[in-house]
């Protein structure tokens, strides 16, 4: 049995009209998804007090820096996944 490539297509959190021109081109291949990039420094950060604000995780685990190129290059980035 063959194992089937996924694609992925991530697209920037600006460029709404283009994630929905990419769903609507790819709908009917079952090995590819389009979504925008929901990563956010916002919602992991807590207010400590009234001025202090504080990182709840000590590093950025969505942090790739050929996606963040990509996104700010092309507005999208892809990427196989076998």
């Amino acid at each position: 049995m063959a194992v089937m490539t996924r694609h992925y297509f991530i697209v920037a959190r600006d460029q709404t009209s283009l994630c929905e021109y990419l769903a609507r081109q790819f709908a009917s291949e079952e090995n590819v998804e389009v979504f925008l990039d929901r990563r956010s420094g916002r919602d992991r950060r807590v207010v400590n007090g009234d001025r202090d604000t504080v990182e709840r995780r000590g590093t950025e685990r969505r942090h790739q820096p050929f996606v963040d190129t990509q996104l700010r290059s092309l507005g999208y980035a892809m990427f196989r996944v076998e």
